[in-house]
């Protein structure tokens, strides 16, 4: 049978952590090349791709890279603070974007890209990968079944070591990721929204340091229903890792904890935990040393969700700019409320 699925080609914009991560991805899709690559560290970024098995022409700017390939779709994996104009760059060149997560560091940076984009009718998606991570896909099934009746409670956590990976320290300057809040908490955040919409009220409390929002704690109130969620990067950088989520429904109890190793666990009635079946990905684990999650299985998810959108011409209908901007604004406001009860 013929393969009438589109050819797509691509620019990733950032050869650091994630761009290493996403380029390892594109590698695995049949139907995505990688044709070039946008870093101004060009010798380093060059011979990072080459050994990733990834080759491609790097430039020091977008444009020289627009002028010399010709390809479908721009990937900003570039430091937060650089989101604006390279997805705005990208989406008036009449190609398709995918940016990291977040969207940007402020809404009016925000409500440019999606100015943008909606004046230049631009298909874009953002790198909210929760939405596509296998135990947290898993969840949302579950959740929208109904099987286990009422949701009663939910917990989240996200805590990592203070990361020392991002090029010039970028990620411990508030002025250039946000924080550990913009950054890491805003994960969970975006997966809130994402399963339960908008809250009733939001509660917050926030640590600070000379990186900025560093650990947050937030409680989310729903119709009968209390949401917990925790996020931080202020433990050593040698501490790890750990994403988790325990949601208490009347009928049942769902538990992952990344750092246990038992995966996705239910437990019902009287019965013991027993693993919950969850579709995983064959990605294996990412090849460039870098950063505090090596497993590209959410990432290719994502990925591959936004190239097949591509390739049928459909816009995305996950993680979406609109999305993106939601949950921005959310952490925004939880960040503001910590800090207001916090002074």
């Amino acid at each position: 049978m013929e393969d009438n699925t589109k050819q797509l080609k691509g620019i990733l914009v950032g050869c650091g952590f994630m761009g290493g991560m996403h380029a390892q991805i594109y590698k695995s899709l049949p139907n995505v090349e990688l044709v070039a690559a946008v870093d101004g560290r060009i010798a380093e970024s060059k011979e990072k791709l080459e050994k990733l098995g990834c080759p491609a022409p790097v430039f020091a700017e977008l444009s020289e890279a627009l002028a010399a390939v010709d390809c479908d779709f721009v990937d900003v994996c570039m430091p937060t603070f650089l989101h604006k104009n390279y997805a705005i760059e990208a989406v008036e060149a009449g190609k398709a974007l995918f940016c990291e997560k977040p969207l940007a560091l402020s809404m009016e940076e925000a409500d440019a890209i999606l100015s943008a984009a909606k004046a230049n009718g631009t298909f874009a998606q953002v790198g909210h990968c929760l939405r596509f991570w296998p135990e947290y896909m898993r969840f949302m099934k579950y959740h929208k079944s109904g099987d286990g009746g009422k949701l009663l409670s939910l917990s989240l956590v996200r805590r990592a070591g203070r990361p020392d990976y991002g090029i010039e320290n970028w990620l411990n300057d508030e002025s250039k990721s946000g924080g550990a809040a913009l950054d890491l908490h805003i994960h969970d955040t975006d997966f809130v929204l994402a399963l339960l919409g908008q809250p009733n009220s939001v509660k917050s409390s926030v640590t600070r340091d000379y990186s900025g929002p560093v650990h947050v704690f937030s409680l989310m109130e729903y119709d009968g229903l209390t949401i917990c969620s925790e996020g931080g990067w202020n433990y050593p950088k040698n501490w790890g890792f750990q994403m988790a989520f325990h949601a208490v429904y009347e009928n049942a109890v769902l538990d992952f904890d990344s750092a246990n190793g038992k995966g996705l666990t239910i437990c019902q009635g009287e019965e013991a935990p027993t693993p919950l079946d969850v579709v995983q990905t064959d990605a294996g684990e990412s090849q460039s040393g870098e950063g505090n999650v090596s497993d590209l299985g959410g990432y290719l998810n994502e990925l591959k969700y936004f190239a097949k959108c591509l390739s049928e011409g459909v816009p995305p209908a996950i993680a979406t700019l609109e999305d993106a901007r939601e949950s921005l604004a959310l952490t925004l406001k939880e960040i503001e409320l910590g800090e207001k009860a916090g002074s």
